[in-house]
């Protein structure tokens, strides 16, 4: 799967998540980033309902995460960072459009910008899965 296609089969997308964690196995060829995803719905009495899951890179092959602009409180202060997710697009970071070109060719790339960093971590590799926490599967098939 994609970035895209695990994005689409979740309540509101990688949209008002947030990141609690993440885990480089430079030896087991994986990352793990743990998160709290907004799931909350239309109608929903509860509008800030949010549920953990696990997005997990196979063969991962690009991980790094820009500098936070100084004039934000970038220093971690024990809670989630908030995210937002978007598709990896030429143009939008002159270090990774260089990048793009050498990477395999199925490659998955995605970004996130953390709101209190002003700033985005970007990831790519194959195989992206998800999954919940409580060990529900994600509508839609995993």
């Amino acid at each position: 799967m994609t970035f895209e296609e695990i994005e689409k089969k979740l309540p509101n997308g990688f949209h008002d998540a947030k990141i609690r964690n993440i885990g480089m196995d430079f030896v087991g060829l994986s990352l793990a980033v743990e998160m709290e995803l907004h799931v909350s719905e239309h109608g929903d009495p509860d509008r800030e309902r949010y549920r953990r899951g696990t997005l997990r890179l196979g063969s991962p092959c690009l991980f790094f995460i820009e500098p936070p602009d100084p004039r934000y409180p970038f220093v971690p202060d024990g809670v989630p960072l908030n995210v937002d997710g978007d598709s990896v697009k030429i143009g939008q970071n002159s270090g990774l459009d260089r990048l793009i070109p050498v990477l395999p060719q199925n490659s998955s790339l995605y970004r996130f910008f953390l709101e209190e960093w002003n700033s985005f971590i970007y990831l790519g590799g194959g195989n992206v899965e998800f999954s919940w926490n409580d060990g529900a599967v994600l509508e839609g098939g995993e």
